[in-house]
């Protein structure tokens, strides 16, 4: 699987999605590094085009709405955790439950979506266990491209992130 590359992935993201990756709160995750040179906006389109995969893929009776919109949101924490900030060093724990807060603060999320963003980070959150398979779904999804990430430095930008950038795809 190429992240991407498939454009009826991409349709659907932008169907359930269009007002998040549209929002200028959203955007500027471009601001924030992620892992290596990933910064959020593009993990978070990479976590949800797989998410989106998987549901495809392997688990096809799942809610697509609530995967597209918690994978999109899943670490929606809004500052850089690599600073000096002494509380950044617990960031594994705690962001999950920052970007929840942030995602209802800004946008209209279900129940269902919470708590996918708020479980998404078992199992270093050992007590936040994913009880809806979308929730379990994101988890993994995420784990893999943290890992591709991390150890490639897969770079989207050229096959994902600036397709998303572009205002006339999000109004389409």
């Amino acid at each position: 699987m190429a992240i991407g590359s498939n454009n009826s992935i991409k349709k659907v993201m932008h169907r359930y999605g269009r007002d998040i990756i549209a929002s200028d709160s959203f955007r500027s995750e471009v601001n924030y590094i992620q892992h290596g040179v990933i910064n959020c906006f593009e993990h978070s389109l990479a976590v949800t085009y797989v998410s989106v995969w998987l549901v495809r893929n392997i688990w096809r009776k799942a809610d697509m709405k609530s995967v597209v919109r918690a994978a999109l949101l899943h670490d929606y924490f809004l500052y850089d955790w690599h600073d000096d900030a002494a509380w950044h060093c617990l960031h594994g724990y705690h962001h999950a439950r920052k970007a929840m807060q942030n995602a209802r603060r800004d946008f209209h999320i279900s129940r269902k979506e919470q708590q996918i963003i708020y479980r998404h980070m078992f199992p270093l959150n050992i007590t936040r266990i994913p009880y809806f398979k979308e929730a379990a779904l994101v988890c993994l999804a995420d784990k893999i491209c943290a890992l591709t990430e991390t150890v490639t430095r897969k770079n989207y930008k050229t096959v994902l992130t600036e397709e998303f950038l572009r205002t006339e795809t999000c109004s389409a």
